[in-house]
């Protein structure tokens, strides 16, 4: 159990699946907008929100604390 928690717990982990997370969303968030911006323009539908929206959000604050996790590694790496 200690070596599967240390994977998860490991900063590039945490990064990958940051990346993951903003780049698969990210995808859906741009084919949501520009497919309703058409239609809108068309019809006149109303943009929608959906949960990649909210999966987006995790993964940019996901992204971010794995960098600061990161950057805190390499600092204390080159302090000793």
């Amino acid at each position: 159990m200690n070596k599967l928690g240390a994977v998860l717990h490991h900063p590039t982990t945490n990064l990958v699946v940051a990346l993951i997370l903003v780049t698969t969303s990210s995808i859906e968030v741009w084919e949501s907008a520009t497919g309703d911006t058409l239609m809108m323009a068309v019809g006149g539908m109303e943009m929608k929100v959906g949960a990649y929206d909210g999966v987006l959000a995790y993964g940019v604050v996901h992204l971010l604390r794995a960098i600061a996790e990161l950057v805190e590694d390499v600092e204390r790496g080159v302090r000793e």
